[in-house]
């Protein structure tokens, strides 16, 4: 390993201990759940680390499987604790948070193999928890919610309509410079330009698959939340609503003008990632009811 590899790996430990330590606190998490339990599941590569949280008022509702974000490098579900419990509360469901391997310890297509065995075992467990076993919710924050759409996509084509729904928090729609260059100046993309970059480059995946070049036509009804100038991939999220859209997709979408990219785990410290989190909870319920 190069000198210039050591120091890239010593800053991206200190960013993973210092994120940890900023939104890891039981502060953050929403009071009153029925229930919030640690677990285990099988991965591909060991074990995975998951976390389950049922509200008061659980009903009989799918149960929500949540990726968290972090650009694939960092946070895991330590750090997305206090998002998945206010949504668990918001929806009067059952939230599983599950984590999956990182770049660039893991690289491309690592993450994708995770989330799809948490997939199968969220299905297979899902009656444990009071929920359906054909049906399962996808949902996540950034590049969390790139891998809840490409799951969601992928269990939607073997079995149609086993994903009734996709909740993606201001979402990573690709990695792609070119793209992201035609908008640096445009929409301030320049840090997400320069995340973005260092995502791919970590990742060993340049060509991680774009969700502009997949097949929409079993995407599931979607909710999508992002926010205004502070948020780097809201020019991206938009595109992404429209085309589905275009593929007669119902789409239900929430713009929050002041929230930053991250923002929704600030939830001790914000009152907007509080109010945010319990509106698309409060959309997560009303969907799953109808």
């Amino acid at each position: 390993m190069s000198f210039i590899e050591k120091t890239e790996l010593a800053v991206l430990e200190q960013t993973r201990r210092a994120m940890k330590a900023m939104l890891v606190t039981p502060k953050a998490r929403a009071p009153g759940l029925a229930k919030v339990q640690e677990l285990e599941i099988p991965g591909p590569a060991g074990p995975m680390r998951a976390r389950y949280y049922e509200a008061a008022d659980a009903g009989g509702a799918p149960l929500v499987l949540f990726f968290h974000g972090g650009g694939f490098v960092t946070c895991d579900i330590d750090t997305h604790d206090s998002i998945c419990s206010y949504l668990a509360k918001a929806a009067s469901g059952r939230v599983l948070s599950v984590d999956y391997r990182l770049a660039p310890e893991t690289r491309f297509p690592g993450q994708i193999e995770d989330a799809r065995a948490a997939c199968a075992w969220a299905f297979q467990n899902a009656p444990r928890f009071g929920a359906p076993s054909d049906k399962l919710v996808l949902a996540g924050d950034s590049a969390g919610a790139y891998l809840a759409a490409t799951m969601a996509l992928e269990i939607n084509r073997a079995t149609p309509g086993a994903a009734p729904l996709q909740v993606l928090l201001y979402p990573l729609i690709h990695v792609q410079d070119s793209l992201w260059a035609e908008e640096e100046v445009r929409n301030f993309r320049f840090l997400g330009r320069v995340a973005a970059f260092y995502i791919a480059r970590s990742l060993g995946a340049e060509a991680l698959p774009s969700l502009f070049d997949v097949d929409l036509a079993v995407a599931p009804t979607t909710i999508v939340a992002g926010g205004g100038p502070l948020d780097p991939v809201r020019a991206d999220a938009k595109a992404f609503v429209d085309a589905l859209r275009k593929a007669e997709k119902r789409v239900l979408e929430r713009k929050y003008a002041a929230l930053t990219h991250g923002g929704l785990n600030l939830t001790h410290y914000s009152k907007l990632a509080v109010k945010a989190l319990e509106e698309v909870g409060g959309l997560i319920r009303q969907e799953l009811a109808r």
